[in-house]
């Protein structure tokens, strides 16, 4: 992948949470907070399966860092070494993280997907926020602040296997990387067909567009070629439901690139795709609730292009082991250089009291 390519892809990557009343902060602002309280990381005692691990975590900025070694491990994963893109990649729990070291800084991509990650270089030895290995890898964590032990284990998944599908796609004067998940191993062979059928629609419909554009446009060159990507990581594998976002990326040699995305969930006992309401076990009152805080701080929002007109009938949303984070696209209602703004919640947040995710709407897990 270019440089100015992976540098746009990030930069979209990144996008805008929404969690509280510091969202949209001054970027010099948050920086010049954040150097202040720069300090050297305290070490951390990392345990998993009941015995403690020879590799030390480390405590800084109120995360804690964990090495790509004893991820593996946690995870139950592979690691592997690229030599010729200077790239570490952990695969587990249905992802390959790739931490890549080519242009000097750390920088963390999902099966070709830029998550907002961020990787350390610490003393010659690359860490992860255990925030990643949660969202991304299986993991879960109990924090002891006492002993500043974290004991991480194994999250319990589905059965389902995701497989990163390459799409063989030439188009002259463009470069193009399509990545599509597909699934197997469901118990049900129709909820499977129902799923992959949905996901590779929706890049065969991409692709054709980008076909029929480049077509149109013309002016591509080898110098200067088009460029078409698609990507998806999976963000959430748990009680019965398979939860992802599909990426795709298009430059036509403009001022930049322009990024769609969608979030997807899945129902892997019917094949049916959930919508924010079947999150919510279909909650009016919630979804006004939802709706509401999100204008709050859209309207907070000094930079905002256009008025807040409520969440959408198909609203743009992911699932993630946390909770659900609602989301829009680029320009919907921010800037380009904003991202794609997320406004998270928990499921203790949503759901309510002694209600288990998903406990309406899965059996199969």
């Amino acid at each position: 992948m270019k440089t100015w390519k992976k540098w746009t892809s990030a930069l979209l990557a990144a996008g805008v949470i929404m969690g509280g009343s510091t969202a949209w902060m001054d970027q010099s602002v948050q920086a010049a907070s954040v150097s202040a309280k720069v300090t050297a990381p305290a070490e951390v005692t990392l345990k998993s399966g009941g015995k403690t691990l020879t590799q030390k975590g480390l405590l800084q900025g109120g995360s804690t860092w964990v090495a790509l070694t004893a991820v593996k491990d946690v995870a139950g994963g592979t690691l592997k070494y690229d030599a010729k893109t200077k790239s570490y990649t952990v695969t587990a729990a249905n992802n390959a993280m790739t931490v890549s070291l080519m242009d000097g800084q750390p920088n963390v991509y999902i099966n070709g997907f830029y998550p907002q990650v961020e990787a350390k270089l610490i003393q010659g030895r690359l860490y992860i926020p255990f925030s990643a290995m949660r969202d991304y890898l299986g993991v879960q964590g109990s924090w002891d602040a006492k002993t500043k032990t974290l004991t991480l284990s194994k999250v319990k998944q589905n059965n389902v296997q995701v497989k990163s599908t390459k799409a063989n796609v030439t188009v002259k004067n463009a470069e193009v990387d399509v990545q599509y998940p597909q699934v197997s191993g469901l118990e049900s062979k129709e909820a499977e067909t129902a799923i992959n059928k949905v996901l590779k629609d929706e890049v065969d419909t991409a692709v054709a567009a980008f076909k029929k554009q480049t077509s149109e446009f013309g002016g591509a060159t080898a110098n200067r070629p088009y460029a078409f990507e698609a990507s998806y990581v999976v963000t959430y594998n748990e009680n019965g439901v398979l939860g992802l976002i599909t990426q795709r990326y298009e430059d036509y040699a403009g001022a930049h690139g322009m990024t769609t995305r969608t979030g997807h969930t899945f129902a892997l006992d019917t094949g049916k795709e959930l919508t924010l309401d079947d999150v919510i076990a279909n909650n009016k009152s919630m979804r006004e609730t939802i709706s509401k805080k999100v204008g709050e701080q859209l309207k907070a929002n000094a930079g905002t292009l256009n008025d807040y007109k409520g969440l959408n009938k198909d609203q743009d949303f992911y699932v993630t082991p946390t909770g659900a984070v609602v989301f829009f696209q680029l320009y919907e209602y921010t800037a380009y250089a904003e991202g794609f703004p997320e406004f998270k919640f928990t499921y203790k947040d949503i759901l309510p009291k002694g209600t288990a995710p998903f406990s309406n709407v899965a059996s199969e897990k």
